[in-house]
């Protein structure tokens, strides 16, 4: 499958908008979803499906279901290693420090295993405990392996039938599915997990996101283009384009939360159970990239954000990794400011560019070698 470079755009720009999001500055909550009420983990959850479902695809037409499968594992085994390079190093040198230097920030992030190391290791290395900042690539191997029976029951029983039931499954958890679940396992077992370690994002929910990805990747991109490319396409997009529009100029009047009382309102915009109006955002936005078909992308000079979307993920590897550094040099709770923010975003932009060129290196020595 040849390489689309509108693809590795977006990738690029979504790495560059959570580097934003995850640094610790005093600009990171205000530049925080410039687009709306979609923040750059909806983007790569979606993105990221989309790409499985493509692959897998052409997967199975070279080499078969099996082959397909081999590849979703193998896929998922690599970035579970990953996952678990950056526990032992979060679980050992990065939890030792922030005990010794006093870093509440870091201590927070690792409360569970500084309270129960042996518990949290053990229920890290199973995709079970999420620490925050390190919850999207167990999220992500999670998803890739719930794609190989989501693919099977796609072949006996259709889309339509698998999409019916994940929205179920996301109508339920905006009710608290999640956290009845839990309490009904944590009630049988006992197993004293508190239900905060299961990570800030709601799979029940997010799944939801995965499996559109994975149709849009399948067979939803065509019907989406053909949507847009009809008679009545102008009314879609000028729906989207309203519906984009209006939701940029709420998040950007009203704040990030987009209420005066967002604790009465997270039904209708939270982040971590995938909210309808975060639906709608994405839909909308999605309407209007499908109808620009990557000509915008190839007219801008934007170049160095197409390299950064070919190594996304040795780039955001190295960005958690970073991150964790950052949080260890910063003395302080509070958010930096001044030099010293300019500083955190500087050393945060480099690492992700750094990451890049390291592994267009790697990669140039590695097809020369072969």
């Amino acid at each position: 499958m040849s390489r689309n470079p509108t693809l590795d755009i977006l990738r690029g720009a979504l790495l560059m908008l959570m580097t934003m999001s995850h640094l610790p500055t005093v600009w990171s909550g205000r530049l925080d979803q410039p687009f709306g009420f979609i923040s750059a983990a909806e983007g790569f959850v979606f993105l990221s499906a989309f790409l499985a479902g493509s692959i897998y695809i052409s997967q199975r037409e070279m080499h078969g279901r099996r082959g397909a499968v081999r590849w979703l594992l193998k896929r998922a085994f690599h970035l579970y290693l990953l996952h678990a390079v950056l526990l032992v190093i979060a679980f050992t040198v990065i939890a030792w420090a922030a005990v010794e230097l006093d870093r509440p920030q870091l201590r927070n992030l690792l409360s569970f295993y500084l309270e129960s190391p042996n518990r949290a290791a053990l229920s890290a290395a199973a995709l079970i405990y999420h620490p925050p900042l390190l919850d999207i690539l167990p999220m992500y191997v999670l998803f890739l392996l719930l794609t190989i029976p989501l693919m099977k029951a796609v072949d006996r029983h259709g889309w339509n039938r698998v999409l019916g039931i994940s929205v179920a499954i996301w109508v339920l958890a905006q009710f608290g599915l999640r956290k009845l679940l839990f309490e009904l396992v944590d009630g049988y077992f006992g197993w004293q997990f508190p239900f905060a370690a299961l990570g800030a994002f709601d799979l029940l929910a997010w799944q939801l996101l995965w499996v559109l990805g994975l149709w849009f990747g399948v067979a939803g991109l065509s019907r989406t283009q053909q949507a847009v490319q009809s008679q009545s396409g102008g009314k879609v997009l000028n729906a989207a384009l309203l519906l984009s529009a209006g939701l940029l100029v709420w998040r950007h009047v009203h704040g990030p939360m987009g209420f005066s009382n967002p604790a009465t309102s997270l039904f209708w915009i939270d982040k971590w159970s995938l909210s309808p109006v975060r639906l709608l955002n994405l839909a909308a936005l999605l309407c209007l990239l499908v109808s620009l078909r990557g000509e915008i992308f190839r007219r801008l000079p934007i170049a160095p954000l197409a390299a950064l979307g070919r190594s996304s993920l040795w780039a955001f590897f190295a960005h958690l990794l970073s991150l964790l550094l950052i949080l260890l040099a910063l003395e302080h709770d509070e958010p930096a400011d001044g030099l010293t923010g300019l500083a955190v975003l500087v050393a945060g932009y480099c690492t992700l560019f750094i990451a890049a060129t390291l592994h267009r290196q790697w990669r140039t020595r590695n097809s020369f070698a072969g």
